[in-house]
């Protein structure tokens, strides 16, 4: 099966998921600081009316996006906010099958960086940490240039095994080499190559996938500990 097909398939499984953008599901803190800090703690769900103190900054998150709460104020969190595209920018981050980068000679005018990774779920090959999955039977590496051909290599750490990376000239994204180096918990995965100065490392956690609204994605990410997919998931919903 070409990587073509393989990321279809993993796409297809993402986009199975399905996201009511346009409700609000829950309010959880997403960060918290100030004198009422310990109230509100990562993850917490938050229904009603909070007051905050002077000095408190209080960053949440719920169906409609991102927001930051400063103090003093009394803030009803059941009021509708104004619709915005954060639910679907969002939306597009956790769903995107990333469909029109992963062909082969897609480059045009000479430049192909991407910004960041159009997937909350890729495995971005320019940084290293825990990355949550909703599926850990496959996954889909991801590259920020695709100006050039480039082979990386992936090491399993427990025995060594390494697999080559071949990324055409144009590909952005390709299937983890399941078949060679399946994905299993507690393992960590190095990352070497052109343009990785120090071997990442990468680990894989499940999450599952039977919640898939912003605010469920969120507190699964923060309970694995995917920093950095939770950082991707507030950004969009700002």
């Amino acid at each position: 099966m070409s990587w073509t097909n393989k990321t279809t398939k993993f796409a297809t499984t993402i986009l199975t998921l399905s996201i009511a953008g346009s409700a609000i599901a829950g309010t959880i803190v997403i960060r918290a600081d100030g004198p009422s800090k310990a109230m509100y703690q990562p993850g917490k769900a938050l229904t009603g009316r909070i007051a905050l103190k002077s000095g408190d900054t209080l960053v949440v998150l719920d169906g409609r996006g991102t927001r930051t709460l400063t103090g003093p104020a009394s803030v009803d969190l059941s009021v509708a906010r104004t619709a915005s595209a954060a639910p679907s920018a969002m939306t597009s981050l956790i769903r995107n099958a990333g469909a029109r980068q992963v062909r082969t000679g897609a480059v045009r005018g000479g430049n192909s960086v991407q910004a960041s990774s159009p997937n909350l779920w890729y495995v971005d090959t320019t940084r290293g940490g825990k990355v949550c999955l909703p599926d850990t039977t496959q996954a889909t590496l991801w590259r920020k240039s695709m100006n050039e051909a480039a082979t990386l290599t992936l090491t399993r750490s427990s025995d060594r095994k390494a697999v080559p990376l071949n990324f055409a000239i144009g590909q952005s994204v390709r299937s983890w080499p399941v078949a060679e180096l399946p994905i299993a918990a507690a393992t960590d995965y190095w990352l070497s190559g052109p343009g990785i100065p120090t071997p990442l490392v990468v680990r894989f956690e499940a999450i599952g996938n039977t919640e898939t609204t912003p605010d469920a994605v969120a507190s699964a990410l923060m309970s694995k500990g995917c920093s950095h997919q939770l950082d991707m998931l507030v950004a969009a919903g700002t």
